[in-house]
């Protein structure tokens, strides 16, 4: 008896100490997100941004009701099921955990011999079970509950606003997919999350107040372009600064077919004024010039202008 009383501490400690390293890889993914500010607040900027460009903002009560709407479904929704889904681990229990080691079959009908076809179910479901207990639910239960919880929140939502949020539901499962595939391969998804955070964020405040307009269309995806070449600079990559400046300037090219003389002075004004700072940020005193110092600083500059741009490109369209 005391042996396996010993034995159940020690499970226990050491699920405690799994619940333990999952708490603080949680929290340091918070401290990440809390460390890059304006990529926090780039959802509900893309919402705002996406909103004003369908033309039909009044500032009243059903209105505010719906952007509300619409910030709940990115911020909480769809934020959540990004970052739980892309973020957890899922595939760590079946490598460590499976086959247990410890298990006890399930019960069966009675007469029924081990080797049987339901002796071996049996076995089998206790063998399950046991690996679902012990290693996927200790590693990965509260993730799962949080995922079921978002998706939950995001049908409620889908219910509650228009049907052409459906495709962009859909482009959210797409991206999440993509996402868990490139952290199979050990890379960070970086371009899903851009596209997610901010072209997703962008087309659904549009498509809450309007249909969709070729114009609206290609500034979310510029600007999601620009997004993922800052993403790429903060974390050291190459062709991030190519990326970001390629965005930005479609976007100012798009300001200018659509015979916006003014705002796309305004626009390349911030487009050029990050042009001119790239070269002493990069190249600049106490900073490695082909290192990462270099560009994380260019990317951390970068993100008010980009959002002032951002801005500045969702009043203009007609």
């Amino acid at each position: 008896m005391w042996y396996n009383c010993a034995v159940n501490g020690l499970q226990d400690l050491g699920n405690a100490e799994q619940v333990e390293s999952s708490a603080i890889r949680h929290w340091l993914s918070l401290r990440g997100a809390l460390a890059r500010p304006f990529w926090g607040w780039l959802g509900g900027w893309a919402v705002l941004c996406g909103a004003l460009t369908s033309n039909q903002i009044r500032w009243q009560g059903e209105t505010l009701l719906s952007l509300a709407l619409v910030l709940l479904l990115v911020e909480l929704a769809w934020s959540a099921l990004w970052d739980l889904a892309v973020g957890t681990d899922w595939f760590r229990p079946v490598s460590d955990g499976w086959p247990p080691e410890d298990f006890a079959s399930a019960a069966s009908l009675p007469y029924t011999l081990p080797g049987s076809p339901g002796g071996r179910i049996a076995r089998g479901v206790g063998r399950f079970a046991a690996w679902w207990r012990v290693s996927f639910w200790t590693a990965a239960g509260p993730a799962l509950l949080g995922l079921l919880g978002a998706a939950l929140l995001t049908v409620v939502l889908g219910v509650l606003l228009p049907e052409r949020l459906l495709p962009l539901n859909a482009a959210l499962v797409a991206l999440i997919g993509l996402g868990i595939a490139q952290r199979l391969r050990g890379r960070e998804p970086l371009a899903a999350a851009a596209l997610t955070r901010v072209g997703l964020s962008w087309l659904a405040a549009h498509a809450v107040f309007a249909e969709m307009g070729t114009a609206s269309l290609v500034l979310a995806l510029a600007f999601a372009l620009a997004a993922w070449g800052n993403l790429r600079l903060a974390s050291g990559l190459g062709r991030g600064l190519w990326l970001l400046n390629t965005g930005q300037a479609i976007a100012v090219i798009v300001l200018i077919w659509l015979k916006q003389p003014l705002v796309a002075g305004a626009a390349g004004l911030l487009f050029f004024g990050q042009l001119a700072m790239q070269p002493a940020l990069r190249y600049g005193e106490g900073m490695d010039p082909a290192g990462e110092d270099g560009r994380a600083a260019v990317s951390r500059r970068t993100w008010p202008w980009l959002l002032a741009l951002m801005l500045v490109a969702a009043v203009s369209l007609p």
